[in-house]
């Protein structure tokens, strides 16, 4: 078996200090480029990678070749370790390959590698002294590099543990209960699946705080609101304390304090003046599937206000059995009036979403190289278009995606 061992220098050391390009094809250039390395940086680990090929050329009677990428490690160092394998496999044509490495970073070739030819085996030559050190370098960086690059990850990682320190700063060691109820939330909003529309309307709502738009202003009027709201529920409580005897004084208590304090009226009219300045807002920046996601949250809002009122009156007997049922039966029917005139306005958008989620949805995705990636969980919307999709836990943009049927395939 005609067998090749291959250098790699990811990083192009050897270029940088020696100036030759690769690809370095027999063991007396490589001995004169090891040389010119050593006088130029005796240090450098690439040095002792070239001499081990060198070594174990020797030791198996093959040739051996080295590779050399970029300084700027990515896309364009790999770029040029493809062109340079190539190069060898249509010139030297091995059966198979022996890669011998410094390290970890150049490791990372061996998708490529794998993908065009036969691997025998991985030699990693590094000092002694610094292998687990390297080994926990490398580990240590890929991990922040794979946190920093997961909106979800940096999340978890970064903004939680961040708060969490903001508020044993300002509260002291006080602020556990409150960490631990935030973390709660957290998980609990991760757990239903509702995490990248929560920070997506929590992104959304600092960002429409500008004078220059209407919500800025509603916003300050929901704040108000909720401030009256809580002034009334607190003297409701102080003058008709809540019973939790059992589940007659409940409902009882809880009944009479609805009534009393317009607590519900309250709180829906807030968060329904905050719904009113964002679809304005939505309106004027072309935004028509969050305008009508936001008219029939608005529409459910003030049906569940309505059922809740009509229920507390029914519970101690205002109402009787039929005008419950009544306004039951008025506030579900214009609900799904509203609901249908919502729809018919919004008929084109409706028809994009449906189409766009059949193309995508529950998709296999693959990479140009065949590379299965996942399958997409999630098709994104912005400005009334597709914007991205999410395939486990990472974004790609739709500019990413070259080709869309029976799976997707992305340039990833």
């Amino acid at each position: 078996m005609k067998t090749l061992v291959l250098c790699v220098d990811r990083d192009n050391d050897i270029g940088v200090k020696t100036k030759v390009a690769g690809p370095i094809v027999g063991e007396k250039k490589n001995l004169e480029v090891a040389q010119s390395l050593a006088l130029a940086d005796p240090e450098d680990s690439d040095l002792n990678a070239i001499y081990g090929a060198v070594k174990l050329a020797r030791e198996l009677k093959c040739e051996v070749a080295t590779v050399t990428g970029d300084s700027n490690v990515g896309i364009i160092s790999d770029e040029k370790l493809t062109r340079q394998i190539d190069q060898l496999i249509a010139d030297l044509k091995p059966e198979s390959v022996i890669l011998v490495t410094d390290g970890a970073e150049d490791a990372q070739i061996l998708p490529i590698l794998q993908s065009r030819i036969k691997i025998t085996s991985v030699k990693t030559i590094v000092v002694r002294q610094s292998k687990e050190l390297e080994k926990a370098y490398f580990t240590i960086l890929n991990f922040l590099k794979e946190v920093s690059e997961d909106p979800n990850l940096a999340r978890l990682m970064f903004a939680v543990p961040g708060l969490a320190l903001v508020l044993l700063w300002i509260v002291g060691f006080g602020a556990i209960r409150f960490i631990f109820g935030i973390i709660g939330i957290y998980l609990i909003i991760k757990g239903m699946g509702f995490e990248e529309e929560f920070f997506q309307w929590t992104s959304g709502f600092i960002k429409s705080i500008s004078a220059g738009k209407i919500s800025s202003l509603t916003y300050i009027l929901a704040f108000i609101t909720l401030i009256i709201g809580i002034g009334f529920a607190y003297g409701g409580l102080k003058e008709n304390p809540l019973d939790f005897t059992d589940l007659r004084s409940t409902l009882d208590s809880s009944s009479v304090f609805l009534l009393n304090t317009n607590i519900t009226d309250l709180i829906v009219l807030a968060v329904v003046f905050i719904l009113i300045g964002r679809i304005i807002d939505d309106l004027s920046m072309h935004e028509p599937i969050r305008v009508r996601r936001n008219l029939l949250l608005l529409a459910f809002l003030v049906l569940l206000d309505l059922m809740l009122t009509t229920g507390a009156k029914f519970w101690i007997e205002e109402y009787r059995l039929g005008d419950f049922l009544l306004w039951a039966a008025i506030g579900i029917v214009s609900f799904g009036f509203w609901i249908k005139l919502i729809n018919v306005i919004f008929m084109s958008e409706i028809q994009y979403v449906e189409t766009t989620l059949k193309q995508f949805s529950d998709k296999d995705v693959y990479s140009l190289q065949g590379e299965r990636l996942g399958k997409i969980g999630k098709v994104l919307f912005k400005g009334g278009e597709m914007y991205a999709v999410k395939v486990g836990s990472k974004l790609m943009n739709k500019d990413e995606i070259v080709s869309a049927g029976k799976v997707i395939v992305v340039k990833k």
